[in-house]
């Protein structure tokens, strides 16, 4: 049952498809045109993509390192520079180093093009209005023969236009005062427009038309794309911000090099004033005691002692580094800056502190571009880093401490050696002491010197942090809008939207709109379909004429004789229906005549006496008639008999005057006699009567007839009324109910019916 329910209905949808297939006719060409207007107006657009791969970045904690290699943290790094990219500073830096705060465009035909490396005008902003301060406008020039047309638009409601010979001069616009130089001869067949905003705008603008994105969650490798009709600009665009972004990233990293090389100055200026103070020691020493020959004997003794005295400096310089720092970090008003980390501190503890400090530091630096200091994320940061440089100055204690013991052990064995050569003369001894701070000084010195070069070519070596894995470009696979996608979009709005309409049309319509459906939903005999009638003739058949609706006629009146009891002889045949405009009337008159042109001697009763319509069918006069014979006794029934003048088999008795009782005539003893007289006289008695959802008439004619006919009209008919008949039918309120669909449209009326006749 649910297989043939499913079957019936996609029948149905094909046969309203078919009924209304210029719907889709009419909705394909109107968007089939309306797409190929769209194409030929619409700018094409296209995707401009770039891709770059950060190097990895040193300093990693082992725990992230760990974390991420289990796929237990994403690339926290990579997320951060997805952001620094994206950022309005960076934006603002590329815009700016571009000059792409002004659009340009062109329209030589019905595109508008985009015009970036060389635009056909500049406009200098004199004087503006001050809503044009604050809003977006355009400035459109077009030139004419007698000049240049000037139109500007501020909003929908602030437009001007304005006509100048010359170009040169200050123009008075609705933006207000502006001149504009054409940088090149401008076309009379070619329009120009520049677009003006506010600088935020333009950055808020392509800050929105920029996607920036990491190509894995894990990944180093980051995305750049955006879409325009301008690629070129794009390309040019992308290009940039990578610059920009390596730019700003060298001088980031670059800080940590720059301040160690300060710090290096100012140190190797201190050592240069002492080395020069204790050189000159020891030539005033040597001048005061006049030593000439005790350089040999003390290169001796420096000799045998070179190895602890190497040690000892290379403690004294590892201490005079542990102090540079501690200071450094105790210095408040140097607490926003790096520490100095690449000047030689042998501590693997303390040099991973200073370089995990400056890591995130710098990662502060770079939020702070596009933050406040009232960012959750900078007070975070700001307390690891208060404890970070807790920790270091913890770890410069320790180390200072440590450094401190070896020193004193170096010292002891240093005293041993020289109470083995105390004899050595006094004047000797002093001298020794006094070299010792020369040469200390110059070994610190010289250290400091070397790092200093050591610095300067790692500022000179520095590579970008970004490599360029595509440079921009265009996608030239991705232009839009495209004519075939386009017009196939087209074809499915021109039919989706018709089977929309159609849908509600056919979800809210409660009309009898299927000849399948109504037969298999009535539970009654279908004596036969009539189509519309075209010509709108109210007598459809005449003898020896082969129309459709004549035929249709004709196969009604073979399908009534087999509802007609055999037992019956001039059978009573009631044509109803359930509501006014079904064409009972209609029905009624045309099968009366099949019947007459078969040879039958038929009589048409008109009983809808509230709204008769049989005598206008026929021409006659609607006066004086059954309702005279039911209201008055001694009108006789051949008083009330009138020929049809279609046929002389059949004869009308027309309603007559409307009564103001209409009920009440029905039941009186006259209907009964009229219809036994009748049936003496003729074959067939036809009674058209009225509809029975809106009167009682007709049921107090159901004990006079044999045959009833509903008549329910395609798509007029509400749908309901299949339910009420069905009622009646279950109610048994009238007997031997047949049903005849009138008005269904084309030749599906009869099944189909309709070889070789000819239209009506």
């Amino acid at each position: 049952m649910e297989t043939n329910q499913n079957e019936i209905d996609l029948r149905k949808v094909v046969r309203i498809v078919l009924e209304h297939w210029w719907w889709f006719a009419i909705g394909v060409a109107f968007f089939v045109l309306l797409g190929g207007a769209y194409f030929l107006r619409k700018a094409p657009t296209w995707n401009t993509d770039a891709t770059i791969m950060l190097r990895q970045k040193e300093g990693l904690g082992e725990e992230m390192a760990s974390l991420s290699m289990l796929g237990l943290a994403g690339n926290q790094a990579a997320e951060d520079e997805v952001v620094v990219l994206a950022s309005r500073g960076l934006l603002y830096q590329a815009i700016d180093a571009l000059d792409l705060w002004e659009t340009h465009v062109k329209k030589g035909g019905l595109r508008w093009e985009g015009e970036f490396r060389n635009p056909a005008f500049s406009v200098r902003y004199i004087q503006l209005e001050e809503r044009a301060e604050k809003r977006p406008f355009t400035i459109t020039v077009k030139p004419t023969s007698k000049g240049y047309k000037i139109k500007t638009k501020c909003g929908f409601f602030h437009r001007s236009t304005t006509r100048v010979a010359d170009l040169n001069a200050p123009i008075e616009t609705g933006v207000g005062t502006i001149t504009i130089h054409a940088n090149r001869p401008l076309s009379q067949d070619t329009v120009y427009r520049t677009t003006h905003m506010r600088r935020e705008l333009v950055v808020a603008a392509y800050r929105e038309a920029i996607n920036v994105s990491q190509h894995k969650k894990e990944s180093n490798i980051i995305k750049l794309s955006t879409r325009s009709f301008m690629p070129e600009r794009d390309k040019a665009l992308l290009g940039q911000m990578i610059e920009q972004y390596n730019l700003n990233a060298i001088v980031d990293k670059n800080m940590i090099a720059t301040n160690t090389a300060s710090f290096i100055e100012e140190r190797l200026a201190i050592i240069s004033r002492e080395l020069a103070e204790a050189e000159n020691a020891v030539a005033d020493y040597k001048e005061s005691n006049n030593i000439a020959d005790i350089q040999t004997q003390a290169q001796l003794f420096l000799a045998a002692s070179s190895a602890e005295q190497r040690t000892m400096a290379e403690i004294e310089t590892q201490l005079s580094l542990v102090e540079y720092i501690d200071e450094f970090l105790r210095d408040e008003t140097k607490r926003n800056s790096l520490i100095p980390s690449n000047i030689g501190v042998t501590d693997a503890s303390l040099s991973s502190g200073l370089s995990e400090y400056n890591a995130l530091l710098l990662q502060r630096m770079r939020i702070l571009r596009t933050a406040t200091e009232d960012n959750p994320v900078i007070a975070q940061m700001n307390d690891q880093l208060a404890i970070m440089r807790q920790n270091i100055i913890a770890t410069i204690g320790s180390v200072r401490e440590s450094l401190k013991i070896r020193q004193r052990n170096l010292m002891t064995q240093d005293s041993k050696y020289n109470r083995k050569i105390k004899d050595a003369p006094e004047q000797q001894r002093e001298y020794v002491r006094v070299l010792r701070q020369q040469q200390l000084r110059e070994r610190l010195y010289a250290y400091l010197y070397e790092k200093r070069e050591e610095n300067a070519l790692m500022l000179a070596a520095t590579t970008m942090p970004a490599k360029v894995l595509d440079v921009p470009q265009r996608d030239v696979k991705s232009q839009s809008p495209k004519l075939i996608k386009l017009m196939l979009i087209c074809i499915f709005l021109g039919v989706l939207i018709p089977a929309g309409i159609l849908y509600l049309y056919v979800l809210f319509n409660d009309k009898i709109d299927d000849p399948k459906e109504f037969e298999t939903r009535v539970k009654a005999p279908v004596l036969g379909q009539l189509v519309q009638n075209s010509r709108n003739a109210h007598i459809a058949i005449h003898e020896g004429e082969s129309t459709v609706s004549a035929e249709l006629f004709r196969l009604i009146r073979t399908n009534l004789r087999y509802v007609i009891p055999a037992d019956v002889k001039s059978p009573v045949i009631l044509v109803t229906s359930c509501i006014n405009g079904d064409g009972k009337s209609y029905v009624s008159s045309n099968t009366a005549l099949s019947l007459a042109i078969l040879g039958k001697k038929v009589a048409l009763v008109g009983l809808d006496i509230r709204k008769p319509m049989l005598a206008s069918y026929f021409g006659l006069s609607n006066k004086g008639h059954l309702t005279d014979y039911l209201a008055d006794p001694d009108v006789a029934v051949d008083d009330i008999v009138v020929p049809s003048g279609e046929h002389p088999n059949l004869d009308i008795i027309p309603c007559g005057t409307i009564p103001p009782n209409p009920a009440e005539l029905l039941q009186t003893e006259r209907i009964d006699e009229l219809f036994a007289e009748l049936r003496k006289r003729y074959d067939y008695i036809l009674v058209d009567t009225a509809p029975v959802a809106l009167v009682s008439d007709t049921y107090l004619l159901d004990r006079i007839a044999d045959v009833t006919i509903f008549v329910c009209r395609y798509k007029y008919t509400p749908s309901e009324m299949v339910e009420y008949i069905n009622n009646v039918i279950a109610q048994n309120r009238m007997h031997n109910v047949t049903c005849v669909l009138n008005g269904v449209k084309g030749l599906r009326a009869g099944y189909g019916y309709g070889y070789g006749a000819q239209k009506d």
